[in-house]
């Protein structure tokens, strides 16, 4: 089955490989996200399913939600109100899938696959929220990519779409709509990459929103025609991208009708914040700070404070070590891995230097004169987490500033969060440097640090162990557990309304 052409991309480099084994399963997949513009898609498909391609009956329609385990209630609600009997109602096929564990090991679990499902599941065994809550952070982005995104929903929906389907391909559709073309540009060369690389057509993507040139506005007018009531963003209650996808005020709105998402979402950034004063909801900018900015917001801060007093609470002793960046004369000379480390390697060469000292046919000659080593930049980070004390808040409390006296610890209160820290190490003004404090915080935080992380703190700083006793030994690394390169797929079977894993 072929989608109407959307737009003009370049062909790739070269021309995918196709087995004598491939052949098209003639499925349709929709990516389903319960908001706005897969809801829309959705809704024209069932109307006119002839029109994008699709048997008259749906027959050839499968509809995938990955469940985060985040979801707004009021997006739940609405779905199983007034999308859900539809689907019944025409018998498409939905199937909810979530992660089955922090491991990709741990595989992905089907938690419904029917035609006429009931309800959607508002999470599954490990939410993005677990995972956020044992490293002690928010949702942050790597390299440009939405890794919580890709972890959480993408991953989730391949290894579920290579074992439903194995070698034949399907088409996959998402929800970008007429003003999201450079999305789905990147989104349709990636899959041509993939595609390429795996010598055949794993997928087709098709934007149905694009080929109909329906932008966003027309979009949620579509959805409030056909189903009566204005739909609402769908967005996990901690993305970070809240004031993208949700307008500030639409944004707190939601969580002064939800005080009590409202609190562990603060909570979190809080602990995050504990545990690094610039990793807030925002970069550096707290969804704190802008909440205290709107005196609306008086009930969802008090829920926020009353969750911490109530908070079980831990001291956390926080070291980091900032290693120096390989330099550009390393990466050139050395390659991906760096296994003879020379001076260069990580001190950039000056200009006089590079003029005295020119390189010859297999690397730069110098023995690291003083007018030769210029300024380090900043490289990997290395930070290990040890729980030193668990109690009440204010025994935390007490715990730190009991604990500064005896050492001589300096008491500072974060620029960005207000919160207070014993630090007894800063950090430096050149790489590599260390730093490390004592911070008080509501606890469940995972205890981790790098197999040698001892043993480089201690040559970096000289210092040997912990201020703070810690109340528990390190868990013994295990081997790492692997996918063996398919991803295990485990059914659900609920009963009544307790949902049990095999």
């Amino acid at each position: 089955m072929s989608a109407p052409a959307l737009f003009d991309l370049p062909a790739p480099a070269r021309a995918a490989a196709v087995p004598a084994t491939f052949r098209r399963s003639g499925i349709t997949v929709l990516s389903y996200g319960l908001g706005a513009d897969s809801t829309a898609i959705l809704l024209m498909f069932l109307t006119a399913p002839e029109k994008y391609g699709l048997r008259a009956d749906l027959s050839d329609l499968v509809v995938v939600h990955a469940v985060t385990g985040d979801e707004w209630p009021d997006s739940l609600s609405y779905v199983d109100r007034l999308v859900l009997p539809l689907l019944c109602r025409a018998r498409v096929r939905l199937v909810q899938i979530a992660r089955g564990g922090p491991e990709d090991a741990d595989g992905v679990v089907v938690l419904d696959d029917s035609r006429q499902p009931r309800r959607i599941f508002p999470q599954g065994p490990w939410r993005l929220s677990d995972e956020l809550r044992a490293a002690g952070t928010v949702p942050q982005i790597a390299r440009g990519k939405r890794t919580c995104s890709i972890k959480f929903k993408g991953w989730c929906l391949d290894a579920w779409a290579a074992a439903e389907f194995g070698m034949s391909s399907f088409r996959r559709v998402i929800g970008y709509h007429a003003g999201e073309m450079d999305r789905a540009d990147k989104d349709t060369a990636i899959q041509r990459e993939l595609n390429d690389e795996a010598g055949r057509t794993i997928c087709e993507p098709y934007y149905p929103l694009i080929h109909t040139r329906m932008k966003r506005a027309a979009v949620e007018a579509y959805v409030l025609k056909r189903l009566g009531e204005k739909i609402r963003k769908s967005y996990c209650a901690q993305c970070p991208f809240s004031g993208v996808c949700a307008s500030r005020d639409a944004h707190e709105e939601r969580l002064r009708a939800h005080p009590h998402i409202a609190a562990d979402v603060l909570r979190m950034e809080f602990v995050s914040q504990s545990l690094n004063e610039r990793v807030a909801l925002y970069g550096t900018k707290s969804l704190r700070k802008r909440l205290t900015q709107d005196g609306r917001n008086t009930a969802v801060l008090d829920a926020f404070e009353l969750s911490l007093m109530q908070a079980p609470y831990a001291v956390y002793e926080v070291r980091r070590m900032y290693f120096a960046a390989r330099t550009d004369d390393c990466r050139q000379w050395h390659g991906k891995t760096c296994r003879s480390p020379r001076w260069w390697c990580r001190e950039p060469r000056t200009e006089t230097c590079r003029a005295d000292h020119p390189a010859g046919g297999f690397a730069p000659w110098c023995s690291g004169a003083e007018g030769c080593r210029g300024q380090t930049a900043k490289g990997q980070a290395w930070r290990s987490v040890r729980t030193v004390f668990e109690g009440s808040r204010a025994e935390a409390q007490a715990y730190v500033r009991t604990l500064a006296g005896e050492h001589g610890m300096t008491l500072e209160r974060g620029e960005h969060s207000g919160i207070e820290r014993a630090h007894y190490m800063t950090a430096g003004d050149s790489y590599p440097t260390a730093f490390a404090y004592l911070v008080a915080a509501p606890a469940g935080v995972r205890d981790k640090q790098r197999p040698k992380f001892e043993e480089r703190f201690t040559q970096l700083t000289g210092r040997d162990g912990t201020v703070g006793t810690p109340v528990r030994e390190l868990p013994e690394p295990g081997p790492k557990r692997r996918t063996g390169g398919t991803v295990l797929i485990r059914r659900a079977k609920t009963i009544g309304s307790v949902t049990l894993i095999a």
